[in-house]
Parts: structure tokens; sequence; C-alpha cells
């Protein structure tokens, strides 16, 4: 047998090589691309979770999430370092898809090590993380709250340099489909991060100040009571003092408004208010803490309550927190229940039932004292808990989520802190959005009565549009007094806690573009003035703010509803879109009472045109598009409406 040609054993030789090269080539760029598509999964999966952990307050959780995280960036990187991988970065045509590949397994990377900052720092602010804690026991540690500023300014110039890289990247050419994959999971899960440090941004270098680092610092915190309703909140009946200074936190003064802080009984006390609150005519004031908060917008009810505290020989604040029950519920859900001599265990969600309705029933009109003194006991109790810091992020969670009902509200006299609370929402104040139409009905108690918390309230806001984009609208308020049938009707004078009465005052704005404005009532009903402010007509005052407000007054029995409405002409173009369809636009603001009320639109388009169906709307034979909606915070809505044709 003949041997093999050296040339016929080179080539074998060569395509071994060749083979074992390829082979080689591919196992490596098969294991990289698994590995970068594992960590990509991972990676998502993981930043996703801890994100989702840090929102909801468990700080536990979201360690074990950002462990896979880490793990998963760990990959992704490696997957960049293999020998196959360099190889092909030097081939020409391929070497800015490799360079892109490295770009984002570092942009990963960069990511991970901001989200891992941002859970130290909330482990630090929330005590869980084994150092120092930042709040406990009733104190302040203000050194490591002044350092918290440039943590989290670093953070955040590391996260937004790391999106920026991401943006960079170059999808195109080979592995397009790949890197833009990847690309785009990243963004995803960097964007929850970023949005989360960039609220601690603007806080941060605010809160040494707030906390009293600098100058002591107090704070009134009003708490609402539903039953009772005022326009921007509840009636302010328990009060509560906070200082901080230097780190110590005190409660120096708390108590019953009634009794307690303005005996005997909601004495009236002099100050002075903002002038163009139209609620009171002149300078100084002249009346009871508990009608301090009678304007919508906290803008003013929180400026009069500030006012009124110091007219009861109280020292000056520098800001008015207001929470009602819907809020303490909330926190009550957070943290567990309290123990009550009087009302047994508390839960968030009997808390109303508790305060609100049982509470009267059990303590008559000759033992308000000791109801109040139930509930101050209650109140104590929850603010020492409050006070320990074991669950300062669960808490602050827990009453941020109330803030878009109004349940929680905030107005500080800083006004860079008051810039800050009305940009976050929690500032209560009630502005025309200026394009659009614009819904904002209140109601305010006028006898004391406590049936407030059985209001069953639907506002109607009805549409009439033409081609022109203009409108004619009516917004019909419906409040019912929906006491329990057994309840007794009470006292035949229909005032206080007793009777089933309600006397209120119904407040209806209208938009400033509005035209051709009018009022509708029952029988019975009167438009009550404001004084000395400036009348629009028909009843409509200034409200301070350049806005077009109503006053109705009226007396509603128990399981009686009142109906009280306003109307009024939108110009043309006001809802004219770019391509010529018209789209109706509202914005609907909240009132914090107990029952959430509910907003029911209804928009008729112009004859030879139909609503566009959307999703949760019901359209008619003719067009007419109907759609409804739970005003726990404010709502926007839009409703396209096309020619038929």
């Amino acid at each position: 047998m003949s041997r093999p040609r050296p040339f016929v054993l080179l080539g074998l030789a060569f395509v071994v090589l060749a083979g074992g090269f390829v082979l080689w080539l591919q196992i490596g760029l098969m294991s990289s691309l698994v590995s970068v598509a594992l960590g990509a999964r991972n990676f998502q999966t993981g930043l996703t979770g801890a994100v989702d952990q840090l929102t909801a307050g468990d700080y536990e959780a979201a360690l074990a999430n950002f462990d896979e995280v880490q793990s998963a960036a760990d990959l992704v990187r490696a997957s960049t370092g293999g020998p196959q991988v360099q190889l092909v970065g030097s081939i020409p045509g391929f070497a800015t898809a490799v360079d892109n590949w490295r770009v984002l397994a570092v942009a990963a990377s960069d990511i991970t090590t901001s989200t891992g900052e941002l859970l130290s720092i909330f482990g630090d602010l929330s005590g869980k993380s084994g150092e120092v804690k930042i709040f406990s026991d009733g104190a302040i540690d203000i050194e490591l709250l002044k350092q918290l500023p440039p943590r989290v300014a670093a953070v955040n110039t590391s996260i937004n340099d790391s999106v920026a890289q991401l943006k960079l990247v170059n999808t195109s050419g080979p592995a397009a489909g790949f890197l833009a994959t990847v690309q785009a999971k990243a963004l995803k899960e960097a964007k929850p991060v970023q949005r989360a440090v960039s609220a601690l941004v603007d806080l941060a270098p605010l809160l040494p100040d707030a906390l009293g680092a600098n100058t002591p610092k107090r704070y009134l915190i009003a708490i609402g009571n539903q039953a009772e309703m005022r326009a921007s909140g509840g009636a302010p009946l328990t009060l509560v003092l906070v200082e901080f200074d230097d780190g110590r936190i005190s409660i120096p003064i708390k108590g019953q408004t009634s009794t307690q802080l303005y005996p005997p009984l909601n004495a009236p006390v002099q100050w002075w208010g903002p002038a163009g609150n139209p609620f009171f005519p002149t300078n100084p004031r002249n009346a009871p803490m508990v009608v301090a908060n009678t304007h919508p917008s906290l803008l003013y009810s929180a400026r009069e309550m500030s006012g009124a505290w110091i007219g009861g020989d109280y020292p000056e604040v520098d800001g008015v927190i207001t929470l009602d029950l819907s809020s303490i519920a909330a926190v009550l859900n957070a943290i567990g229940p309290i123990a009550s001599p009087t009302y047994g265990e508390v839960t968030g969600d009997r808390l109303g039932q508790l305060l609100l309705v049982e509470a009267y029933e059990k303590f008559g009109v000759a033992e308000f004292t000791a109801r109040q003194e139930a509930n101050q006991q209650l109140l104590d109790e929850l603010l020492s808990r409050l006070l320990s810091g074991e669950n300062l992020v669960s808490v602050s969670k827990a009453i941020a989520s109330t803030a878009p009902g109004r349940h929680f509200q905030v107005w500080m006299r800083d006004t860079r802190f008051e810039n800050f609370i009305l940009e976050s929402g929690a500032g209560g104040s009630v502005r025309d959005p200026g394009v659009g139409d614009w819904s904002a009905v209140y109601t305010q108690n006028g006898n004391q009565s406590k049936v407030d918390v059985f209001q069953q309230r639907n506002v109607l806001v009805s549409a009439q549009m033409k081609t022109d984009g203009s409108a004619h609208v009516t917004q019909l308020m419906t409040v019912t007094n929906a006491t329990p049938a057994e309840r007794p009707e009470g006292p035949p004078e229909r005032i206080g806690y007793e009777t089933s009465w309600l006397k209120a005052a119904y407040l209806l704005y209208v938009p400033n573009a509005a035209t051709n404005y009018s009022s509708y009532y029952p029988q019975g009903f009167t438009v009550r003035s404001f004084k000395d402010h400036q009348q629009y007509g028909r009843g409509f005052a200034d409200d301070g703010f350049g806005q077009k407000l109503v006053r109705v007054v009226g007396w509603t029995a128990p399981g009686a509803k009142a109906e009280v409405s306003v109307s009024y002409d939108l110009p043309a173009g006001t809802f004219t879109a770019p391509d010529g369809s018209l789209v109706y636009t509202l914005q609907a603001e909240p009132q914090s009472i107990w029952n959430d009320a509910t907003l029911t639109v209804r928009v008729t388009p112009p004859t030879g045109w139909r609503a566009v169906d959307d999703l949760g709307m019901m359209i008619d034979a003719d067009g007419v598009a109907e759609l409804s909606a739970v005003l726990s915070g404010q709502v926007s809505v839009a409703i396209a409406m096309k020619p038929a044709s």
C-alpha cells in the first residue's frame, strides 16, 4: 500500500486544524452568547424584583433579588472576555458589534453598582442595613443625614451616565437584533432605578434643614375627621405639634382641638390670614380653629390653620401636615393593629367604623370627653410606635400612598420645601389645568353633624360637543345622606353630632375659560355669596387664585339626596385635535371624603360624528360615549370623536 503524499497529509492537517478552529470559535461564541442571553434575562428579572421590593419597603427581599442582579451582571461582563470574542472583535465589520457588546456589559455592571448603593441608602434610612440608624427611638442622626445628599448625588450621576452610555450603543450591523434586545431590556430596567434616585436628589438636600439640623423646626399635624368635612379635608379635631431640634424629636403640644386646646368648647380666636381667601372676609379673623380649613386649596387652608394655631397663643410653625383616618388606616395596615382599652384591637380595616361611626354611638353628648380621651389614648399609642423608627419606610410608603386622594397633604412655609411638595402632588393645590375641561367640586359640613362618613357622591359631567371644538357642559353633583335607616333622626334643631341631618355648603368650580355659567340647586337651597371679594355674577366669586367658584347651601334629610349643578360653555378650539378630530379632555379633582366619589363622564358628539371606542367606554347607537371612574385621586379623561363616515 502506497504511503500518503506529504501535501495530502498537510491538507488533512489543515482541515483538522481549520475544523477545530471553527469548532473552538463556535463553541466559544455560543458559550458567550448563551452567557450574555442568560445574564441579560436574569439581570432583568432580578433588577425588576429588587426595585419592586424596594418600592414595597421589603429590604430583605430586595437584597435577595440584588444577589441575582450581581450574579447576572458578572455573567454578562464575563461573556465579553473570551478569546473567541476578542478574535471576532478584530475582524472588520464585527469590531463595532463587539465593542457595543462590551459597552452593554459595562453599563449593566454600572447599573448594578448604582442599584446596590441605592439599596444601601434605603437600608440606612430604614434602619435595616445593620449600620447606625439615621432615625430611631425618637431621634435623628444629623451627621448621617448630612451625608445623604452627596451619596444620592453620586448614585444619580452614575445611573444617568449608565443610561446615556446605553443610548449611545450602535445596534446596527452584525448582531443588530441581539444588541437591540439587550439594550432595550437594560434601558427598561434602569428607568425605575433612575426615577427612584431622581426623587431623592431633590429631597435629600432639603432634609437636614427641614428636620432641625440648623434651627429648630416645628410642624403642626392636623388630624382630619371625615365624619365632618371641610373643603380641603376633614375637620381638624385633633392637633399635634412636632418639633425637630438638632436631631431630637419631641411632641410638646397635643390634644383634642375643641376642649383641650381651645377651651371651653371651640373658643374663637383672632389671627391674620391670606387676604385673597373669600371664605374669611376680613382680617384679623375671629373664628374657631375647626373652621380654618374651609378653602378647597391647602395653599390657603394650611395658612389659615397656621394662623389660627398662633392665635391660640401657640408657637409659630414651619409647616402644616394634614392626615385623616384613611391615611392612618393605611399606616395600621402596614405596621399592624393597636390595642385600645376602649375599642379593643384597632386595625386599619376597622379604624373608620370604630372612630367615625361606633364611637359616636357609644358615647352620647354628655360623654364626649370620654370619647375624646379614648381617641387621644389611641393616638398616643400610634405616635409612640411611629417615633420608635422601626417601620419608617413602611409608614412613609403607606402615608404617601394616600396623597393622591388628599388624605395626606403638606404645606411648608419655606418656598424651597413647598415647591418640592407641590411638584410631588402632596400640596393639596386646586388649579385649573388650563386646557380642556375641569371638574372640582366639594362639600363642607355646616351643622357639626357627623354624617359625612355616610356620604355617597356621584359627579356626572355631560358635554355636548360642536364641530368647531366648543362644548356646552353640565356638571351635576349628587350627594346622598346615606345615614342608616335605624339611626335616630336626632334633636329637633338638627345641629351637633347626634343629628342625622346634613347642612352642607356645595362648592363648585367652572373652568377659567368658561362663559355663560350658571348654578342650579333644589328648592329651599340658596346661593351664599362671598363678602368683600371680586364677584363674577350669579353667585360666582374669585377663589383668590383668579378661578370662578360658587357656593350653594342647603339641608338634606337622612336618606335623601341633594343635586347641585353648574353649566357653562367652553370656546371654539378647546377640544380640536391637530388632525381635525375632536378630543374631549377632562381633569377631575378628588375630595378626601371617607367613601370615594364616583365620576361619570358622558360626551355627545356633534351630529354625524361618533366617539372612538376605548377601554372601559360604553358607546350607544348614536355614538354617545360614557365612562366612569372612582375619584380616589386626580382623574384624567380623554374621549376622541371622528365623523361617522
